[in-house]
């Protein structure tokens, strides 16, 4: 399950997987939100638009990857991105839970880790 979930975290980084708007919406929930690491909350529809908008794939290195099962139908991710072009280290927090018979992500929290 660990890695099947890394994976899935690791497409939001790839622009070919990201330039399909049917994989967005099939990954993430109906009810998706997140709040970004600049302190600001987004919906489904915002993230999809920008996710989608990629001009090529993030330099982004998944560290610490850690998956909590919640319940059968609900994990917690935490990891930690480091982001090569500007060599930033963000603190990272997934929900995943199934949704027609699938992995969905719930919500999303990115929070800028300060050394």
């Amino acid at each position: 399950m660990k890695e099947l979930i890394l994976s899935c975290e690791k497409d939001f980084f790839s622009k070919s997987f990201c330039n399909n708007i049917k994989n967005l919406e099939n990954r993430l929930s109906k009810e998706f939100y997140e709040y970004g690491k600049s302190g600001s909350v987004y919906d489904r529809a915002a993230v999809i638009k920008s996710l989608n908008n990629l001009p090529s794939d993030r330099q982004i290195e998944i560290l610490e990857f850690k998956l909590t099962e919640l319940s059968e139908c609900v994990l917690l991710a935490n990891y930690i991105t480091h982001h090569k072009d500007n060599n930033s280290y963000v603190l990272r927090t997934s929900i995943w839970k199934i949704e027609e018979k699938i992995w969905k992500l719930f919500f999303h929290q990115g929070t800028i880790q300060h050394t």
